[in-house]
């Protein structure tokens, strides 16, 4: 028998309620609004919703697959909104890629009523991340989120509920997992031809000042009520918009997330680490102290993974470490040290009495290809629905709560001791920074 309407929007509405988003999904989105499954011939319909920097990156390598069509995108700004659709226009010209007209939304949750797409890229700001997935899931659609994954460690557990509950395809932008001088060196590492490995250092270096600045109007064509979303309502200020929205704890959560994802993944990644026991963290807005930035510009934390320590550090005032690289790891074994960043990885054998005790790796270069090949593997992923994507959602989380963990142990100024079994810290006052404050209507609540 056919469903009624009225009872269509009574089954839809008590689905979303559990994840707080009552009303805030168009009734005639439904459940599940796209869940015929594409063969691996099919051409694969995609939106961008969030069209600045990495999400016209994504649009880029996305249309450059011979199966996608991306056929809309959504952003609450109308200049930066219209200027990609121009962009992507111009490099599908120059690529030789025929782009039809993209439909173009202020609002994504027009994007997620349309039945005829199958899935969505979502690069908005880090605070947007949560709520658009677990509605994107809800809706039917696969998805592509930007790392981190989420603002907190409650956000990022939904989740993974989500998409569980949901059976949705997810891919976190954290693209490095399918470069193959990464893949390369995990399978060196997990040989143990470097031996035990006790320390690993991870770093990030450089970085921007923000001067202080009055508040402002909301520019023209911007929907700023829609950009801050679940944050607390507070005045426009240039300093809090676009780019540098990762320097306030409302939005994102500075270098750590930003950066430091994309590194202690790889180090989680090659070590088959899960959840630290302690973390310690130290730093402070030492290198531009009269900034408006919230985020610390000099950071050090130490995680404590069983056997293994991991230590982060960022610094706005340095450039490059004692390697002269702005960024990357060191993985420290009893046989010699592999360094590891973008563009290689090799390894520099332990000496003994002048003499190597291992062979020596010469650089393996990255063949630059890696957001491509992450794409790809989603598209293959999505027609096959294989939910072990090359950074799937679990991955996502899983890095997204160490970062997070390490902010939370800055921003306390304690030794914390995290307990993986109840998800929580047994320093009561931390626990506080697990879950955020929604601002109505955009709560989420716990997904079973």
């Amino acid at each position: 028998m056919a469903q009624s309407r009225r009872e269509f929007l009574r089954t839809g509405l008590s689905l979303t309620a559990g994840a707080g988003l009552a009303g805030l999904i168009p009734a005639g989105m439904g459940l599940q609004s796209c869940s015929c499954r594409k063969g691996p011939n099919d051409r694969l319909r995609v939106a961008l919703i969030g069209c600045r920097n990495q999400g016209f990156a994504n649009a880029c390598a996305f249309i450059e697959q011979p199966d996608v069509d991306l056929v809309a995108v959504c952003d609450i700004d109308k200049k930066i909104r219209e200027d990609r659709m121009a962009d992507i226009q111009k490099y599908a010209y120059d690529k030789k890629i025929i782009v039809p007209k993209l439909d173009q939304y202020e609002d994504f949750r027009k994007v997620l009523e349309r039945k005829d797409i199958d899935a969505v890229i979502i690069a908005t700001p880090d605070h947007w991340h949560a709520l658009i997935t677990i509605m994107a899931c809800q809706a039917g659609k696969d998805i592509y989120v930007e790392k981190p994954v989420a603002n907190s460690v409650f956000e990022a557990d939904q989740m993974v509920n989500a998409a569980r509950r949901y059976k949705r395809v997810v891919q976190v932008g954290q693209w490095q997992r399918s470069g193959l001088h990464w893949q390369e060196m995990v399978d060196f590492i997990q040989s143990e031809k470097l031996g035990p490995i006790s320390y690993v250092d991870v770093w990030r270096y450089g970085g921007n000042s923000v001067p202080k600045v009055p508040d402002t109007p909301v520019p023209a064509g911007v929907n700023y009520n829609l950009w801050l979303g679940p944050a607390p309502l507070r005045p426009f200020n240039p300093n809090r918009f676009h780019y540098n929205f990762r320097w306030f704890w409302e939005y994102a959560g500075g270098k750590m997330t930003d950066w430091g994802v994309h590194l202690l993944d790889m180090a989680m990644w090659a070590l088959k680490l899960d959840q630290p026991d302690t973390i310690k963290a130290t730093g402070g807005n030492l290198v531009f102290p009269n900034d408006a930035m919230e985020t610390p510009d000099t950071l050090t934390v130490e995680y404590q993974f069983d056997q293994t320590v991991i230590v982060w550090q960022n610094n706005f005032g340095l450039q490059t470490n004692e390697y002269g690289f702005d960024h990357g790891l060191a993985f420290h074994g009893t046989n010699g040290v592999l360094r590891a960043n973008r563009n290689f990885w090799e390894v520099i054998p332990t000496q003994i009495n002048g003499v190597p005790v291992t062979e020596p790796v010469p650089r393996n270069v990255n063949a630059g290809n890696d957001l491509r090949l992450h794409v790809r593997n989603f598209l293959d992923a999505i027609k096959i629905r294989n939910f072990e994507t090359a950074a799937n959602i679990n991955i996502g989380r899983d890095v997204a709560r160490v970062a997070h963990l390490g902010n939370i142990a800055y921003r306390t100024g304690l030794t914390l001791n995290w307990d993986a079994e109840t998800g929580s810290f047994n320093e009561k006052a931390a626990n506080n920074y697990l879950k955020p404050v929604f601002r109505k209507p955009w709560e989420i609540n716990k997904i079973s």
